[in-house]
């Protein structure tokens, strides 16, 4: 039995002639014939009376053609439901995100390529209000930036929650520093900063330096390999959120050790993702987010062999 035979047996019934079968599917009156003939052996049913006038339905075979039909009416939602998913596959999207979060857009990317060959995936990096903007105006799909708990969001924009943590003082775990269990102004002394690029991070290093005039700020930057490399070969600190550290390779992670500000109290520092609040994300877009989620969990254990940017 094949969705060939079904299409044939249906006409034949519905036009009650194999002729009208045939000249519907374009074949032979034989070979309809034959198809049907080929059913009912395989069902060990007379499906169809002949008669001189046409074909009448049996009893047993008013069951088999409505077990038929409701056989076609499955094939046609299930094509009709796999055309919406290609056309799903075949989704551009657009990502607008700030530079931290690179490594991991990439390799959620090169991931989605493979399981939906179709799907364009277009990334653009930006500070945290270029990111917004690129959202509010319509440019790009969704975005992901930092922000702090207690900052005023945009109502224009949908905003969640991707991982959520604390600035915190960011040291070669070379450096004297790395002994101490949690940091304050006059620990640090002489010592030179490097920062993440973030209005939040160079208000409180703005303190250490506001404390201790001696220390100074010789590189403020959001790409974060280039923080990595000054911390662990230029010996310097930093302050950044505590989860930036996910986002480089394990063995780099290695060479850094982390420290609490506790004693400053900051709020909480959220990697999140921004779409329009008046548009429902995609389903593409949604399963793009949780897979980025979950390297967000995980951080460079999963992207150990990946170039950091």
């Amino acid at each position: 039995m094949n969705i060939i035979q079904l299409q044939y047996l249906i006409t034949a019934a519905t036009y009650g002639s194999f002729t009208k079968a045939a000249s519907i599917h374009h074949m032979t009156v034989p070979t309809i014939s034959q198809s049907i003939k080929q059913l009912e052996g395989e069902l060990d049913t007379a499906i169809f009376h002949r008669t001189k006038k046409g074909i009448v339905a049996t009893k047993e075979g008013e069951l088999i053609l409505q077990h038929a039909a409701s056989i076609l009416r499955s094939v046609d939602m299930m094509k009709h439901e796999l055309s919406q998913l290609k056309e799903e596959y075949c989704e551009n999207i657009i990502i607008s995100t700030i530079p931290g979060l690179v490594p991991l857009v990439v390799q959620a990317t090169i991931e989605f390529a493979q399981k939906y060959p179709l799907l364009n995936v277009q990334m653009i990096e930006g500070d945290t209000q270029t990111v917004m903007n690129h959202v509010n105006e319509g440019y790009a799909s969704m975005g992901f930036l930092s922000y702090s708990s207690n900052q005023q969001q945009d109502n224009s924009l949908e905003w969640l929650s991707i991982i959520k943590g604390k600035a915190a003082l960011i040291v070669s775990k070379n450096s004297s520093l790395c002994v101490l269990n949690t940091i304050s102004a006059e620990d640090i002394k002489n010592e030179v900063f490097v920062l993440y690029k973030d209005e939040d991070v160079e208000q409180l290093a703005q303190q250490f330096l506001d404390e201790q005039p001696s220390n100074r700020i010789a590189l403020s930057t959001n790409n974060i390999e280039a923080i990595y490399q000054m911390v662990v070969r230029g010996n310097t600190i930093t302050i950044a959120p505590d989860f930036i550290t996910k986002f480089l390779r394990e063995t780099d992670q290695e060479q850094l050790v982390t420290i609490p500000l506790q004693k400053y109290q900051t709020e909480d520092v959220i990697l999140g993702r921004i779409t329009r609040k008046n548009e429902q994300p995609s389903r593409m877009i949604n399963e793009f987010t949780a897979r980025l989620m979950e390297l967000c969990k995980v951080g460079g254990s999963k992207i150990e062999n990946f170039i950091s940017i």
